[in-house]
């Protein structure tokens, strides 16, 4: 156990959807220890995102190009190393807390000369990772699920698991001020307020966890079609661009291809929308954080583990026996667990997480009567 104002540095350094995964332990953290000097060391990418964060006193931008051979000379990349040891050690933090188990996260935790340095025992701890640690948790058989995982490692500062992991995000007003003129192009947005929308987003970094565009096409028709709900396809690159125009092609008119944005002005959008319909990538689990109902199609990875958190999320797989395979190419070649689910079926649950939202929205209004 610790005192009442610890300093704390929690270590997830990427990708940006492991990120949102680790904030319901700050929030965990912040709840049990409101006094506590809390840091995070991170990426500069996911960082783009969480910063201004209410519950973070300070980030430390993790160099990630230094430990990149071909970024810069190697004085470079030594002086961006030392650069950032010496802001960690200035910081003097008593308690690190690795939520990545990876060597670089590890070393982070190291570096940061906290004398109590908590990491993950077992298969969360990968590579050499467990050499840093100087107090090793292995999650309970019930933390299943990544966020709960994350939590637990603060139980050795005293901080239980809670009845509802929950997310707190920073502030997105502006950015959603900035997206204003597009959602009013789209007849999406007038003077009194913004109507009703689903986000549909094709892409995801692993072949094996991308549901084609031509299904999400047929789902986005649906919902104009069944739910009279628009529709506006997100993407990031060429290729998930060129996926976004194919969906909005095949759903027609009240569809709409959203305009390039960086992961603030995503957040603004999706936070705004009704219903999210996505594969297993950082925009699906930047929607759970911000509350928006989703409904995700799972290829390679585990829902059990990796899922959108909570009851108000729906998740739909092919249910073949190889999955979840964890694997970025097929071994069977046709990634049955992604091509057998159907529109049709996605349909159906997005017609479960609407009906939901529509009662808890009636419930809400109820209760404030």
């Amino acid at each position: 156990m610790i005192g009442g104002s610890p300093r704390v540095l929690l270590v997830r350094l990427s990708a940006f959807g492991d990120c949102l995964h680790a904030v319901p332990a700050l929030v965990a953290l912040r709840r049990h220890f409101p006094g506590a000097e809390i840091g995070w060391a991170i990426e500069d990418l996911p960082h783009s995102l969480l910063k201004g964060h209410p519950m973070v006193d300070r980030f430390h931008i993790f160099p990630r190009k230094a430990f990149k051979r071909r970024e810069g000379s190697f004085m470079d990349r030594v002086r961006f190393m030392r650069k950032f040891r010496k802001e960690l050690a200035e910081a003097k933090y008593e308690v690190a807390v690795d939520m990545q188990g990876l060597t670089k996260s590890g070393l982070v935790s190291w570096w940061s000369g906290a004398r109590r340095r908590i990491g993950f025992r077992g298969e969360e701890s990968r590579e050499i990772n467990l050499l840093f640690n100087s107090e090793r948790i292995t999650p309970p058989p019930d933390a299943v699920h990544v966020v709960e995982k994350n939590i637990s490692l603060l139980a050795a500062l005293g901080v239980e698991m809670p009845h509802k992991p929950e997310w707190v995000m920073p502030p997105f007003e502006s950015e959603a001020a900035a997206l204003r003129p597009f959602l009013e192009e789209c007849g999406l947005a007038s003077a009194g307020g913004v109507k009703n929308f689903a986000i549909v987003n094709p892409g995801a970094t692993w072949l094996t966890k991308r549901w084609p565009p031509e299904s999400f096409g047929e789902v986005a028709k649906g919902l104009i079609a069944q739910h009279d709900l628009p529709v506006i396809a997100t993407w990031a690159g060429a290729e998930e661009q060129q996926a976004a125009q194919t969906i909005v092609s095949i759903a027609g008119k009240q569809a709409f291809l959203a305009p390039q944005t960086d992961l603030r002005q995503l957040a603004a959008l999706v936070g705004q929308a009704a219903l999210f319909v996505g594969n297993d990538t950082g925009p699906l689990h930047l929607a759970v954080a911000l509350n928006v109902a989703t409904v995700a199609i799972f290829g390679a990875s585990d829902p059990l583990r990796n899922g959108p958190y909570g009851p108000i999320h729906r998740i739909q797989t092919g249910g073949v026996e190889c999955h979840p395979c964890w694997k970025t190419t097929c071994e069977r070649k046709d990634r049955a667990c992604l091509v057998w689910v159907k529109p049709e079926t996605v349909l159906t649950s997005c017609a479960h997480s609407l009906e939901r939202r529509r009662r808890r929205l009636e419930n809400g209004a109820a209760a404030a009567c």
